[in-house]
C-alpha cells in the first residue's frame, strides 16, 4: 500500500506530466484502489488516517511540481503550450501565466504547495513508519499550513475561475486536495486531542468528515458548472 503513492508520484512527474487526462485516472484510479483496500482490506486502523494522507499528498504534491515545471518552461518560452490547455477555459496557459501566479514575493505559487505537501507526506510516511507519538506542536504547525494552504486555494479559486476567466486541472487537483485534508486533518487532530474546540462541535466534525468533505467539493463543483454552464452543457 505505501509503495501505491510513491510509484504514482514517479509516473505522474517522470511519464505523465504532459498527459493530465492519464494523470487524472491514474489519480482517481489510485483513490479508488485505496477505497477498496480500506473498505475490504484488513488495514490496520491506525493506518488509515496516514494512508489517506500520503496518498492525497502525493496527488498534491505531483500537481505542484508540474505547475511548477510548467512555469518554468513558460517562461523560457512564451509561446509554449501548458500540457492541461485543451480550449479557452480549461487553459492553463493564461492563469499560469498571470501575475496572480505569483502572488507572494514574486516567487510561483506552486512552490509552496511543492513545501506543504513534502511536509504532510513526510508526516504520513513517518506515521506509516511506526511514529506514532508525533507532537501536538508538531501537528497544529502543520494544520496552521493546511489552513493557510486552504485561505490561499479560495483566493486562486476566485482569481482563476472569476478574474482570469480559466480553469486549470492541476490547479484543481491542488485546490480539491487541500481542502479534503483540512477537514481530515482537523478531525485527526479533534481525535487525538491535540486541539480543542466546543465539544458539540468537535463531536459533528469527526462524525461528519465525509460529508463535510462531500459538501465541500459539490460546492466547488457547482460553482465551476454555473460559471461556465453553457460551455460544459455544450460538451453534452
Amino acid at each position: 500500500m505505501i509503495i501505491q503513492p510513491i510509484l504514482f508520484l514517479f509516473l505522474a512527474i517522470f511519464v505523465l506530466r504532459t498527459e493530465v487526462r492519464l494523470f487524472l485516472l491514474l489519480a482517481v484510479l489510485m483513490l479508488i484502489i485505496l477505497a477498496v483496500l480500506l473498505k475490504f482490506g484488513s488495514v490496520d486502523h491506525a493506518k488509515i488516517f496516514p494512508l489517506v494522507l500520503t496518498t492525497l499528498s502525493v496527488i498534491g504534491l505531483s500537481s505542484a511540481t508540474i505547475l511548477t515545471v510548467e512555469k518554468i518552461e513558460l517562461l523560457e518560452n512564451p509561446n509554449h503550450t501548458t500540457s492541461c490547455s485543451f480550449s479557452p477555459i480549461v487553459a492553463c496557459s493564461p492563469v499560469i501565466g498571470s501575475p496572480q501566479a505569483s502572488a507572494i514575493d514574486g516567487l510561483p505559487n506552486p512552490i509552496f504547495g511543492i513545501f506543504g505537501f513534502s511536509c504532510l507526506l513526510s508526516a504520513g510516511m513517518a506515521m506509516l513508519a511506526g511514529a506514532s507519538k508525533l507532537s501536538k506542536t508538531y501537528w497544529c504547525i502543520l494544520f496552521a499550513g493546511v489552513c493557510f494552504g486552504v485561505v490561499f486555494c479560495i483566493w486562486l479559486f476566485y482569481q482563476g475561475v472569476y478574474e482570469i476567466g480559466a480553469l486549470c486541472l492541476y490547479c484543481l487537483s491542488v485546490w480539491l486536495v487541500t481542502f479534503t485534508l483540512f477537514w481530515l486533518v482537523l478531525a485527526q487532530l479533534i481525535s487525538s486531542h491535540s486541539i480543542s474546540l466546543n465539544a458539540k462541535l468537535e463531536n459533528f466534525i469527526v462524525k461528519n468528515k465525509l460529508t463535510l468533505i462531500t459538501i465541500n467539493l459539490g460546492i466547488v463543483a457547482l460553482l465551476l458548472y454555473f460559471r461556465w454552464s453553457d460551455y460544459w452543457n455544450s460538451l453534452f
